[in-house]
């Protein structure tokens, strides 16, 4: 069960101006001007070295309390935000084939504040939607508008989220037993990255976000879950964002 602590209207929108990001036409009358000037790959450079490419923007103001006490199993979990699709990228010859670079997620939260037992067991998690028609899970439509708590319509999205065919990645975790707001900040990019990894981690792969980035295709989008588990445990989410920058 996640309780919902203010309610202000969702924004969803794409802030080219505000955040000086291209859109997809920007890109290509860049590529035409460098074009005239430098030979076809070194124009193709330019724009890879400046990372000049257009973001998708997701966002999510509505403050949240997730209780693991509340849930069945001890095992609180809500989709909190559900990023913009990958976009299709037409062209005069059909479909051009584009490559996400890199995600940005930011998330704002915090736990109960005392550690009942050693954790941390208050955290968050990706995964990928794909675009699959009628097949998305349940509380797809409720979560593009505001978070939506996996235990609805009988359990199936949670049961869906962790099947063992269903790839999650790790993006953070609330430091224990600190009621102080946290920022997490998590970049993810196509480069396998050095530090510490778990693909067996049961709050999702542990350092392998390189991955969520590569798999990406038109059409998907990701899911940033909020989780709380065993008693006592809580996930208190105050803001988050995810930025997802793509090539052409």
């Amino acid at each position: 069960m996640i309780t919902l602590v203010n309610g202000s209207d969702l924004e969803r929108h794409a802030r080219d101006l505000a955040r000086n990001t291209p859109s997809d036409k920007d890109v290509e009358n860049v590529r035409y001007l460098l074009r005239t000037l430098l030979p076809l790959e070194l124009a193709d450079l330019v724009i890879e070295y400046a990372e000049y490419w257009p973001c998708l923007h997701s966002e999510s103001p509505f403050k949240i309390r997730l209780e693991a006490k509340t849930a069945l199993g001890l095992k609180a979990a809500a989709c909190y935000l559900l990023s913009l699709p990958v976009p299709d990228v037409p062209t005069r010859k059909g479909l051009q084939i584009l490559q996400v670079r890199r995600i940005e997620i930011n998330l704002r939260s915090h736990d109960q504040g005392w550690a009942p037992h050693p954790g941390p067991w208050s955290w968050f998690e990706a995964t990928i939607i794909q675009d699959m028609g009628e097949s998305k899970p349940k509380w797809f439509n409720s979560a593009l508008n505001c978070p939506a708590d996996l235990w609805l319509e009988n359990g199936e999205g949670f049961h869906h989220l962790f099947a063992a065919d269903n790839l999650r990645w790790h993006i953070a975790s609330n430091e224990i037993a600190n009621k102080t707001t946290q920022h997490h900040s998590v970049v993810w990019t196509r480069q396998e990255t050095d530090g510490p990894r778990d693909e067996k981690s049961p709050k999702g792969r542990e350092g392998f976000g390189h991955e969520l980035v590569r798999a990406l295709k038109p059409g998907d989008r990701v899911a940033i879950i909020a989780l709380a588990e065993q008693l006592g445990w809580e996930n208190h989410v105050e803001s988050g964002s995810i930025d997802i920058y793509y090539s052409v």
